[in-house]
């Protein structure tokens, strides 16, 4: 089948099941012929394996996530290699990137810990735009094995540092704990691209989401954390700042928004 041809039928399949059907129609058939997209228009006499783009469109109108099935994402200001088993990394993210080289600069920090690195999009953000050397985990070996071989990607495997383990039980000297629990209430009732493809143990927590949300300000506080940097729900500002005062945690906490204006995140200074 020629490009032409292929680009109007992937693009008619999947009209009806995602927003902008020509968008990713292009999306795909550039993943299929290993091109950027910008380079389909000088493709146009080629011929495309009919059989190889029929899945994919499948695959699509099913709803998987387009970076599961190209194995790419956009994040910050570079490309991420993405599959099954770690979290899609999001745009609202990119704002704890900032926030976290915001205060790396201000208080000269060098050590860095992330708890539950997924892709390892946070980490390789803030390794590729400072100095520090960050120690990484995660309970998901299939989230480990992406995040490593993103590391291995950009050449950062000399400083961030990956284990397998629960929370805090391998963490022993840093300046500054960043974090992207899973922080949405398992009754809430999610899109399928995300239900039936993301890993429900990167985004479902307890107590109506709130559980490692506490543990960690718990840890923050048993542990002496100077600085911390925390995404969380956009409606999670009052049960966080209640259980802060509930246990005295003795630094300044500050939330911050999203593009969109919603509660995003939190951030923690103990100076």
């Amino acid at each position: 089948m020629m490009l032409k041809k292929a680009h109007l039928w992937a693009q008619k399949e999947l009209k009806g099941y995602v927003e902008r059907p020509r968008l990713e129609a292009d999306i795909l058939l550039a993943h299929l012929l290993n091109c950027r997209r910008e380079e389909l228009i000088l493709k146009e006499i080629e011929d495309i394996n009919f059989e190889a783009l029929k899945p994919l469109i499948e695959r699509r109108k099913n709803q998987e996530p387009i970076e599961y099935i190209t194995n790419k994402v956009s994040f910050y200001d570079f490309e991420l290699y993405i599959a099954q088993g770690a979290l899609i990394p999001r745009p609202e993210s990119e704002i704890l990137v900032d926030k976290a080289l915001e205060l790396i600069k201000r208080y000269n920090i060098k050590k860095v810990a992330e708890i539950g690195i997924g892709s390892g999009a946070l980490s390789i953000a803030i390794a590729r735009h400072s100095d520090v050397s960050i120690e990484a985990s995660d309970i998901s070996k299939d989230a480990l094995k992406i995040a490593q071989k993103n590391i291995e990607n950009f050449n950062l495997a000399d400083r961030i540092k990956l284990q397998e383990c629960n929370m805090f039980d391998c963490f022993s000297d840093f300046d500054l704990l960043i974090s992207n629990p899973p922080y949405i209430d398992p009754d809430f009732e999610l899109e399928k691209n995300v239900a039936d493809f993301e890993p429900h143990t990167a985004l479902f927590a307890p107590n109506k989401g709130l559980e490692l949300l506490f543990k960690i300000l718990e840890e923050i506080k048993s542990k002496n954390i100077k600085y911390a940097i925390c995404e969380m729900g956009y409606d999670q500002k009052e049960p966080l700042t209640n259980f802060a005062n509930e246990i005295s945690l003795s630094g300044k906490l500050e939330f911050y928004k999203d593009l969109a204006g919603h509660d995003r995140g939190f951030v923690y200074i103990c100076e």
